[in-house]
């Protein structure tokens, strides 16, 4: 297994309940346990997740490429690329 392989880039997510992710360890730790149970049965993290572990099996670069692509797409799709807008005193 080659879950010590960088990921093909960072993602870092500016809100949401998910870690930094360098490694495909970090971001098996972060889908393990930042992702809340009933967001890992949505289609994209499912996909993300098996992509996942299809790279640590390989370690093949493309393959890494697939799975890094894969989960930014998911860390995006829950809107946690962006910073949640701030509330204002006295707006709620």
């Amino acid at each position: 297994m080659h879950w010590t392989k960088q990921l093909a880039y960072t993602i870092t997510p500016k809100s949401g309940p998910m870690r930094r992710m360098e490694t495909l360890l970090d971001a098996n730790r972060a889908l393990s346990n930042d992702l809340p149970r009933e967001l890992f049965k949505r289609d994209h993290w499912l996909a993300a997740g098996k992509l996942l572990v299809h790279a640590s099996e390989t370690g093949a670069g493309a393959d890494i490429q697939r799975a890094t692509d894969e989960l930014l797409k998911a860390v995006e799709s829950e809107g946690w690329m962006s910073r949640a807008p701030r509330r204002r005193a006295g707006n709620g």
